[in-house]
């Protein structure tokens, strides 16, 4: 798990520059999680799944494997959108929406999905999707 010290739930602008320059250059869609502890603050992050052009599929509980072993009590995962289309698709809905019922049943707190470009982040949660 990669460590970029000083972060926490609270830096939005630098969690984006750093997820940014972890997942939007890829040519493939990565699904990327960023795991905090139980005071909010940055336990690490790790890339969980490498796809192709227009997908990137883990399956939820390698999500959660993660967290828990990083005794994470909230997460933030994020995939890149290699189209430079910054909006969720329909399928980024209901895994989101699957992922928090999931990370809820286990006290991990899905904080937002964020859909990665080359210069911008997606916030589901602002977005109202989440």
């Amino acid at each position: 798990m990669r460590q970029a010290h000083g972060l926490s739930i609270a830096d939005g602008k630098d969690l984006s520059a750093l997820l940014i320059a972890r997942i939007a250059n890829a040519a493939e869609e990565r699904l990327h999680g960023v795991f905090f502890d139980a005071s909010g603050e940055y336990i690490g992050d790790e890339t969980l799944a490498t796809g192709t052009r227009d997908l990137a599929y883990t399956r939820a509980r390698d999500l959660f494997a993660r967290a828990l072993a990083a005794n994470a009590s909230a997460v933030i995962i994020a995939h890149n959108h290699p189209s430079g289309l910054c909006y969720p698709s329909p399928d980024d809905i209901r895994a989101t929406n699957r992922i928090r019922s999931i990370g809820g049943a286990l006290d991990v707190e899905l904080l937002d999905h964020l859909i990665i470009t080359r210069d911008q982040a997606y916030s589901m949660r602002m977005g109202a999707f989440l």
